[in-house]
């Protein structure tokens, strides 16, 4: 389960995505980045074209009906997405993608000290090779509260994690080619097309041990990214 990823700046999103600062807005890169937060997200417009708009990760489909949005909603699993009531609608015509920088895994299997002291799970900090922005696959969904409140929030879909990163935990994102978001974007791609982008979706990622502190989400700054020498418990 990915809880915690790393935002890219905002020239950073709009250089890899070609889009204007008209169609994107401002955004405060973050190095830590929790669920329930506002995120840049990417969509397309009216017009078919691709726009950055602000979303709450943790998606609140437009059915319900209750007036407190639902818990651990900021991940779908890939494999059952298709047949869940929580996904299958955002899955069919509602595809977005969320700019990232890398992600955060914690290792069931490395147990260390914290800062306090007390035994926690190693962290690790996943990206790209050329650490480059990465292009998470998304659901995204409008849903307006009990007081009339229009609110529009997106999911990121995950997998079996890759070879390459999978000794520190067994899920990941869903991260896609270029080549892949025109058709992952597109309400009028078919299912079938939609879960070829997956199984195709990228394997190229490097990882490395960080700092604990990056378990507290008040903790936002760049040395939560350096490489950390582990010393297990």
């Amino acid at each position: 389960m990915c809880g915690r990823y790393v935002s890219p700046e905002d020239w950073d999103i709009e250089h890899f995505w070609q889009i204007s600062a008209h169609n994107s807005g401002r955004w405060i890169r973050s190095f830590n980045v929790a669920p329930t937060t506002i995120v840049p997200m990417v969509k397309l417009d009216d017009l078919g074209k691709p726009e950055v708009v602000p979303a709450r990760w943790g998606l609140v489909p437009f059915w319900w009906n209750q007036t407190e949005p639902p818990n651990f909603s900021f991940n779908a699993r890939s494999e059952e997405a298709a047949n869940k009531p929580m996904w299958r609608q955002s899955l069919r015509t509602h595809r977005c993608l969320m700019p990232a920088q890398g992600w955060f895994e914690w290792s069931n299997h490395q147990q260390v000290r914290g800062r306090s002291g007390r035994k926690v799970n190693q962290p690790y900090y996943h990206h790209g090779i050329d650490d480059g922005v990465l292009a998470i696959a998304g659901l995204w969904s409008t849903w307006f509260g009990p007081a009339g409140q229009k609110v529009v929030s997106c999911a990121m879909l995950t997998k079996e994690a890759t070879p390459s990163v999978a000794f520190v935990h067994h899920r990941m994102p869903v991260i896609l080619h270029p080549e892949q978001f025109d058709l992952w974007l597109s309400p009028s791609t078919k299912t079938e097309q939609v879960q070829g982008a997956i199984a195709l979706s990228r394997r190229d990622f490097a990882v490395h041990p960080v700092t604990t502190d990056v378990g507290n989400s008040r903790n936002d700054y760049p040395e939560l990214l350096e490489p950390v020498k582990v010393y297990p418990t």
